[in-house]
């Protein structure tokens, strides 16, 4: 048994889960909305932080400090940077980083003196293993996904994030990762794509968005479920 502390952005993207395992909203100062269930033989914190970094960071920390939570992992929905990316593809993290904070190499001379967050690799394989044996799994691959404080639909700013080595771009997952890192927690980033962060991004995030937020819930269900 393991205590895991599940953090998404958005109400939308916690929904599924809340109503699946039936978990309780509770009451503590700091959290804008938290929940408590069960899966498997697991015991699940679910935070919903708010969008963007700060919002993360802070979530995290408070799951760390009031829940002692074992593991944390990010699911959700990102923007599509790498060109083979389609919408409802998933990427599960390998590492996460800033694509906005410039010069990155401040955060190698300074503490916690690296820019890049590992994720876990047992968790890694945990979620490899849910989506090969899914039924609403097209297609996964596992890469560095960046963060920054932005909606990214523009083609320059999304070709900028591929230079950089990402596969995917969202607000969240880079704080939790360093957040998790400087608490020695283990972390796993999931994300589900529903849009391709160009132009048309806006359009593609409305259409998309409630179908990719609940495949994220399925295979971080499957994840726990496999622990």
């Amino acid at each position: 048994m393991a205590c895991f502390g599940i953090i998404s952005a958005m109400p939308v993207e916690l929904e599924g889960f809340i109503k699946e395992y039936d978990a309780k909203e509770l009451s503590i100062k700091g959290f804008f909305k938290i929940y408590e269930g069960k899966i498997g033989n697991n015991e699940v914190f679910l935070a919903c932080s708010g969008i963007g970094k700060v919002n993360a960071a802070a979530c995290t920390q408070k799951l760390i400090d009031c829940c002692g939570v074992d593991f944390i992992v990010n699911m959700g929905i990102a923007g599509g940077i790498a060109h083979n990316l389609k919408t409802l593809d998933v990427v599960i993290g390998s590492e996460v980083f800033y694509h906005d904070f410039m010069p990155d190499s401040l955060l190698d001379k300074y503490y916690p003196f690296t820019r890049v967050y590992k994720c876990n690799k047992k968790l890694i394989d945990t979620a490899k293993k849910v989506c090969r044996t899914s039924t609403v799994v097209d297609n996964f691959y596992v890469g560095p996904i960046a963060s920054g404080d932005c909606f990214v639909e523009a083609s320059e700013t999304k070709e900028r994030i591929l230079n950089l080595g990402s596969m995917c771009c969202e607000m969240e997952g880079a704080a939790i990762g360093h957040v998790s890192h400087i608490n020695e927690v283990p972390f796993l980033i999931v994300r589900t794509i529903s849009d391709l962060a160009d132009e048309n991004s806006s359009m593609k995030y409305e259409e998309f968005e409630l179908k990719a937020a609940q495949q994220s819930n399925r295979i971080v269900g499957g994840i726990l479920a496999a622990f």
